[in-house]
């Protein structure tokens, strides 16, 4: 029977995963059952950050907007994350070294700093692959909500499933006017928040 549980939960897994994730599918459920069996809840898994491939197409969507220095490209990425993530060096300029060498990035001379910008064939496979830049950032922000949670304390990670239970008792049943008090409660709340973190 528990054969039979564990060929199911793969197949669950394999149809829920997002395309192109890089999440590992669970090799067994066994160490997790016993943790709930014992009232313990289980490890969570540290969440990844940046899906396989996704690195380049953040980096051909930034420049989309306008040329950048590659610190800039990294500094913005992080920003994605709040913080809690920031690619290195490492890894962003080899990335940006093989658009270059695909013809989809150039580089410009600006004194010391090198100025990162799409070129002509860059822009051409940037429209026409809108639908994959698309995709690679809102996995990206979804990863990003994950990795924040996850390092919050727990009575935070309670107190936000609280407040995601409460909005969606709600339904769809939003009028104008309930509508924009949850909106002020919310505001308050953030505002609120952002002081505690400065106290």
């Amino acid at each position: 029977m528990r054969d039979k549980r564990c060929i199911v939960l793969r197949i669950v897994t394999s149809l829920v995963r997002p395309q192109n994730s890089s999440v590992p599918e669970p090799s067994s459920s066994t160490a997790a059952d016993r943790d709930v069996r014992s009232g313990q809840r289980a490890r969570q898994r540290t969440p990844h950050k940046l899906a396989h491939g996704d690195l380049r197409l953040l980096l051909l969507a930034l420049l989309e907007q306008q040329p950048r220095h590659g610190y800039e490209l990294i500094q913005l990425i992080g920003e994605v994350f709040h913080g809690q993530y920031q690619p290195s060096a490492g890894a962003v300029y080899p990335a940006l070294a093989q658009l270059q060498a695909d013809g989809l990035v150039d580089v410009r001379e600006e004194g010391a700093r090198r100025l990162q910008a799409l070129t002509s064939e860059g822009r051409n496979w940037v429209e026409a692959n809108a639908e994959a830049l698309a995709r690679a950032r809102l996995r990206t922000e979804e990863s990003a909500r994950t990795l924040v949670k996850a390092g919050a304390p727990a009575p935070v990670r309670s107190g936000m499933g609280a407040l995601k239970r409460a909005l969606a008792s709600h339904g769809t049943r939003w009028p104008p006017e309930r509508a924009a008090a949850v909106a002020a409660i919310l505001q308050r709340a953030a505002a609120d928040i952002a002081r505690a973190g400065r106290d």
